[in-house]
């Protein structure tokens, strides 16, 4: 039994997500260590709680060293590769306020219960903190800026019941949980007030898991008459006459429905049943077929590099993309990214026959990732031992390929347009993934275009 967490003595509380890479993810919201504060907020009596996320602050260590002199508790919401920006923290802490009780959680430890902490923890918890509230007065200015700019959030259920392989929720062995309908009504309304913001998304891993929320949504937001554009994900076996049908689809087109998102993954039949996706080709091509008759952008993501994988496998998703592609431009190709391995499942027990290992103890991950690149999408050179040398060199630049050369080509920009055609003609179709331009190019867009993939 999961020991629970002794809220005991804790009051001037300090919340810390730190950023998960060399770059900051400004702008984006960071659900876990909100929930976090929000719980902390209405658990503890009388409590003092401070918020500071490293993505969204100009001045992050000045404020944390400011603020940290008055806390009797600090807690960290860790990801794996947040870990080498979170242990310095810890040790500044130890060595200027030794006083203050560290207390670690996040999906790192939930995957990693056992795992030995170090002596720079003093808590360490393996479960998630209940989710009821998300408070407002923690959302960080740069993330409000964003709501009102760009694209507000709003989540509207946690976690999934299915079990796919190759997912972090197959490890956790979780299920769906959605929130109560009134509660998402009420978010919407708040958000939309305080914010107005163009487009909201709807965060949730099966946004028609529960259909009846859905419609709940879709009716709430005719009836308001909003005219914000929104998005959410679905699995496309939720493309049936009784959840997801034409009807349905056509009032989520009237009330602002512009996007959903889809795990596609592979074109491969056999890969699909291997990663227990439960969905096969033809009922992919359906529902984004569906979408876009009804004038809804379908956003399909895949992997590739997937142990046991051949390249006729591979050469099945290439041709399902295109597929995909060849029905207009509201299709959005996401990846192939490579395949990224989580501890535990089925998969994982996979990899591990090939000698793939993660750190024993906590500390050890710090400089984990500084020579297992696994995160970005800007990864070069993965080192997989299931994929050979030419796989490991060419399967990262396959999403580029793709996003350049299909997506792009789909662009209204003239300039996006020409670089699409480039890429995808010279590079697409013959399965080329590589070459000086390719490298030429993307040298260019990470140094030059900094916002947007």
């Amino acid at each position: 039994m999961t020991k629970e967490l002794d809220l005991s003595g804790m009051r001037r509380i300090l919340v810390v997500n730190s950023r998960s890479g060399p770059g900051k993810l400004a702008g984006q919201v960071m659900w876990g260590a909100w929930a976090v504060a929000s719980y902390f907020k209405t658990a503890v009596k009388d409590s003092d709680v401070k918020y500071l996320d490293e993505n969204n602050e100009d001045d992050f260590f000045a404020k944390f060293a400011e603020i940290v002199k008055d806390r009797d508790t600090v807690g960290f919401s860790v990801t794996s590769m947040q870990i080498k920006y979170t242990l310095p923290l810890i040790r500044y802490i130890k060595e200027h306020h030794p006083g203050v009780r560290v207390i670690t959680g996040g999906i790192h430890h939930i995957l990693f219960p056992g795992q030995d902490p170090g002596k720079l923890i003093d808590e360490v918890v393996t479960y998630e903190l209940p989710r009821d509230n998300f408070l407002y007065e923690f959302l960080p200015e740069k993330v409000r800026e964003g709501y009102r700019r760009d694209r507000a959030q709003v989540i509207t259920g946690f976690n999934c019941s299915f079990k796919c392989a190759f997912c972090v929720n197959s490890v956790r062995n979780c299920r769906y949980e959605g929130k109560p309908v009134d509660k998402i009504l009420a978010d919407i309304d708040y958000v939309v007030k305080e914010f107005s913001p163009p487009k909201i998304y709807f965060r949730d891993e099966d946004f028609f898991f529960d259909i009846e929320k859905a419609k709940a949504v879709v009716a709430h937001l005719l009836e308001k008459g909003y005219r914000f554009k929104w998005e959410a994900t679905s699995r496309v076996t939720n493309f049936t006459d009784l959840k997801i049908n034409d009807a349905l689809l056509d009032r989520m087109a009237r009330c602002g429905c512009v996007q959903l998102r889809f795990g596609v993954e592979s074109g491969s039949q056999k890969t699909l049943n291997h990663l227990r996706k439960g969905q096969t080709v033809a009922r992919i091509k359906r529902a984004v077929e569906q979408c876009v008759g009804h004038g809804i952008s379908a956003n399909c993501s895949f992997i590739t590099g997937i142990p046991g994988e051949t390249a006729a496998d591979r050469e099945e998703t290439y041709a399902l993309i295109s597929d995909l592609h060849a029905l207009g431009p509201l299709v959005e190709i996401l990846g192939p990214q490579v395949y990224r391995p989580y501890p535990g499942g089925t998969l994982y027990e996979e990899v591990k026959k090939y000698g793939l290992h993660f750190p024993a103890s906590f500390e050890e991950w710090e400089n984990f990732y500084d020579s297992n690149p696994t995160g970005s999408v800007f990864d070069e050179s993965p080192g997989y031992p299931w994929l050979s040398a030419a796989e490991n060199k060419s399967l990262p630049k396959v999403w580029e390929v793709a996003h350049y050369g299909l997506n792009w080509s789909a662009a209204r920009n003239p300039v996006k347009k020409l670089v699409g055609f480039w890429f995808k003609n010279l590079h697409w179709r013959p399965r080329w993934f590589g070459g000086p331009d390719l490298w030429l190019f993307m040298f260019l867009r990470k140094k030059l275009l900094k916002n947007g993939i």
